[in-house]
């Protein structure tokens, strides 16, 4: 049987858009509300879907209102953040996660019995035994790029000791977008250096600790991608819903704030939750810029997949799978990311 034409990024069309993102980066310290626009403006050209034809028009909307917090957030991203992680990163997820990752991910669709997420989370705390290990992490990446997902939210737990050998798996999957949730452990020497090796990772801090405090004038020092994070629950989620919470965003002047419901979380909570990010986004007064983290991921894949519902897919620690309605007992020795998502996400 002959083999169906492969699908794999240009490296023509990457490389000007690389060249036109630097270019407009160096032209926003000159005109920042002038430059973000056309960067925008630009983005439309090289978009030709449903995600990034809606994503760009709901950017310049936004940045039309001239006293948009929006802005700031932007500058202050900037003058904090090495512009090659930036550039990186944000082509890693736009061009290679969704744009050809959606064509991969569709080219499927025929012939899957299971949803194909844009993202994958996974979870991984070395103080447990039975673990999720950085080997089977790779594994399911190594996997899930054959099916078009090269987007990956991984949540340390417990240690940064695997920290080293992570980073080693992330350098050798450098067309990837990799969202690193770290544990409330103060940044030692080795893992300083191990987070500066990577320019496709946005790190992420626990919120409203001391100690990510101290980390935060490192990363904010050596010009690291990074935001916070916060865990909540059914009963601490209104403490964002109210506002109360982000004033304590304000204060740490990060970028992003991603909030990540806990596995006892009701659906009802995270819809609440969800649509409260949206509106903040939406009707900004604050330069700060809150992500929920499954309401977002499933919103995100149903504009890419272009289907009635989104996916939300996550792996656990303890291997159990988890969607958006339910988590699934101990799959956690199953070698292959397509049985995996055969339970998990049936279509």
């Amino acid at each position: 049987m002959p083999a169906k034409n492969k699908i794999e990024p240009n490296p023509i069309a990457k490389a000007i858009i690389s060249s036109t993102v630097e270019r407009s980066m160096k032209e926003i310290e000159e005109d920042p509300r002038r430059s973000i626009r056309k960067l925008a403006d630009l983005g439309r050209l090289f978009s030709n879907g449903r995600f990034t034809t809606e994503v760009y028009a709901l950017v310049q909307d936004l940045l039309h209102n001239d006293d948009s917090p929006h802005y700031t957030t932007i500058e202050r991203l900037l003058r904090h953040t090495d512009r090659t992680a930036l550039k990186t990163f944000g082509i890693n997820l736009g061009y290679d996660g969704l744009n050809i990752g959606g064509k991969i991910a569709r080219s499927l669709d025929e012939t899957c019995p299971y949803r194909i997420p844009w993202v994958i989370s996974l979870r991984l705390n070395s103080s447990l035994a039975n673990s999720l290990s950085v080997t089977e992490i790779e594994n399911i990446i190594m996997q899930a790029k054959r099916k078009g997902i090269f987007c990956f939210s991984i949540r340390l737990e417990g240690s940064l000791l695997p920290l080293g050998s992570l980073t080693d798996v992330i350098l050798r999957h450098e067309n990837c977008a990799f969202f690193l949730m770290l544990p409330e452990q103060k940044l030692g020497a080795i893992h300083q250096e191990a987070i500066q090796r990577c320019k496709n990772v946005l790190y992420l801090l626990p919120a409203s600790s001391g100690i990510s405090s101290s980390n935060a004038e490192f990363l904010r020092k050596m010009k690291i991608f990074f935001g916070t994070y916060y865990i909540y629950d059914d009963r601490t989620s209104e403490e964002w819903t109210s506002g109360k919470k982000i004033h304590e965003s304000l204060e740490a002047e990060v970028p992003f704030v991603v909030l990540v419901a806990d596995d006892s979380c009701s659906k009802k909570t995270q819809k609440r939750v969800t649509k409260y990010c949206v509106s903040t986004r939406m009707h900004p007064e604050h330069p700060v810029f809150l992500i929920d983290q499954i309401g977002d991921i499933m919103a995100v894949d149903r504009l890419r997949s272009e289907k009635e519902n989104g996916c939300f897919f996550e792996i656990l620690e303890t291997g159990d799978l988890r969607t958006d309605t339910k988590i699934i007992t101990d799959f956690r020795h199953t070698v292959s990311l397509e049985q995996l998502l055969s339970v998990a996400c049936p279509d």
